[in-house]
């Protein structure tokens, strides 16, 4: 109905020729004539509708990406029953023939019922699938345009008149634009060196807490055979019931080293190169 009420006001506002010119419609036509009167069941509809989110549907112009159909939103449906609810009323003994058309009756009409139960379901489960494919399909559409709008950059004077090349602002404009492009030149060679630099102070920061780590190592093995032999020591003097010749050895005696922090990232950095090599780290 929508889709006919546009094309019916395509039509409508189309230029037309003179009287003679147009061939005479025959009954059977399906373009009307300029005095059809517009349907009002269509006309109360398409108002309607142009009241709400989905107003873009009503107008002829080209969709946009921002432009979301209407939200569905499902209610909940009872799951269907292995057994009917009137199983009770079926399985009584039928004992006229006015009673077994009841029970036929009663019979079709929870078979009808059932099948429009499913039948819903099936529709609801459709119609949200569709949704989450126009939510994708937008989301799409929308990092398409941007990166389409991202590659046009900016134009050059761009409102279609002729310009002179040695003209004040054309050359002005060419001067910003070689300025820029050799700002932004000079940026990316910027962060590929303090990429590079901190690559290097990676490398360096890994080797020295990898030595760090060698030397804790080194430590521990040291404490844990002091441990055993304080152990011994205890045990020895609490048989020949005497003092211990040392205390227990402590692990900050031994002077652990805490590991380097990393290496801070330059403030330069954009978020794709920091991303990147939080993966590569």
């Amino acid at each position: 109905m929508i889709v006919d009420y546009l094309d019916y006001q395509k039509i409508q506002a189309a230029p037309r020729d003179d009287e003679e010119d147009t061939p005479t419609q025959g009954p059977s036509s399906p373009i009307p004539g300029p005095s059809a009167p517009t349907p009002l069941f269509a006309r109360a509809a398409v108002d309607d509708l142009s009241r709400t989110s989905g107003s873009f549907l009503t107008t002829s112009s080209p969709l946009k990406s921002t432009s979301a159909p209407p939200a569905f939103k499902p209610f909940t449906i009872s799951p269907l029953k292995s057994t009917s609810r009137y199983a009770p009323l079926l399985d009584r003994p039928v004992l006229t023939a006015r009673e077994q058309e009841l029970v036929d009756a009663l019979r079709e009409s929870d078979a009808r019922d059932t099948a429009r139960k499913k039948s819903m379901i099936d529709m609801q489960a459709g119609v949200i699938l569709a949704g989450m494919y126009a939510n994708r399909a937008q989301t799409q559409l929308q990092a398409q345009e941007t990166r389409t709008k991202n590659k046009k950059g900016r134009r050059k004077m761009g409102d279609g008149k002729a310009k002179y090349f040695t003209g004040e602002d054309f050359f002005r404009m060419a001067q910003d634009d070689t300025r820029e492009k050799e700002e932004q030149a000079a940026e990316k060679e910027q962060r590929k060196v303090n990429r590079e630099s901190r690559a290097g102070e990676l490398v360096v920061w890994q080797a020295k807490n990898e030595a760090i780590r060698e030397r804790n190592e080194a430590k521990k093995v040291t404490f844990a055979a002091d441990v055993v032999a304080w152990e011994a020591e205890r045990d020895e003097a609490k048989t020949e019931k005497r003092k211990r010749r040392w205390d227990k050895p402590k692990w900050r005696d031994y002077q652990p080293e805490l590991l380097l922090p990393r290496p801070k990232k330059p403030v330069d950095d954009d978020e794709s190169e920091s991303s990147t090599e939080e993966e590569s780290d």
